[in-house]
């Protein structure tokens, strides 16, 4: 049976977030690191929290999201999927709180949880650990302001073909269509609708709530605004 911090190593070693960094400065955090499961709908943390781990996502998804000032709605941020960090960029901030909610979209979810002080210490002090940080959060800030771009000027058939392709490397489990709806700036039955069309034409194969990109070439063209 493989070790825990073994497969911490191996998590580690294929997040984005350490790309490029070397195995012998992940082999230190790994040996800290602590797996944990969560069941649909658990909470891994709550907005305004103070943050005292970095979290990775090891199976399922965990979807980030804000409440209106007066709770009655939500706001899907993003959804994030294996060995994705999440609420990184806020874990490297003094007094470090959580800027959103975040729960489990699949039983089970599991997520990698290592202590912050030991991480930060860690990126600050490695050379090749502070490239590789600077370098995924660069990344992320580039993905985001191309989402808000397409959030803005686009056609819901280019978001979800973008969604889709975002998560088109493994099966996917789809968050609820109002979850989905609420990360595309619609509404649950134009969601429905488009995934039932992008079916139909053959583009994914859907069971149940996951979901599987059998056309990305076709997908690529339609969140390029071609044809959508």
């Amino acid at each position: 049976m493989t070790s825990e911090p073994a497969r911490a190593l191996s998590l580690l070693k294929n997040a984005p977030v350490f790309q490029g960094a070397q195995e012998g400065d992940l082999r230190p955090l790994a040996a800290l690191g602590r797996f944990s499961c969560l069941s649909r709908g658990e909470h891994l943390f709550r907005e305004g929290e103070s943050i005292e781990a970095l979290h990775l996502v090891s199976g399922g998804s965990v979807r980030v999201y804000r409440l209106s000032r007066g709770g009655r709605r939500e706001l899907t941020l993003h959804v994030e999927g294996p060995r994705q960090l999440i609420a990184g960029i806020a874990a490297f901030q003094s007094r470090a709180t959580y800027p959103a909610h975040a729960q489990a979209l699949q039983t089970p979810t599991e997520v990698l949880a290592l202590p912050l002080a030991t991480v930060r210490e860690a990126v600050f002090h490695t050379p090749a650990l502070s490239a590789a940080v600077i370098a995924y959060f660069a990344r992320r800030q580039a993905e985001l302001l191309g989402w808000v771009d397409r959030l803005v000027f686009s056609e819901l058939g280019e978001r979800l073909a973008a969604y889709l392709l975002e998560h088109a490397a493994a099966p996917h489990q789809l968050p609820t269509n109002s979850e989905l709806a609420a990360l595309l700036g619609t509404v649950p039955e134009l969601v429905s609708r488009k995934l039932g069309e992008f079916y139909r034409l053959g583009l994914i194969v859907l069971e149940r709530r996951t979901v599987r990109v059998s056309d990305p070439a076709e997908l690529a063209r339609l969140a390029s605004g071609e044809g959508v």
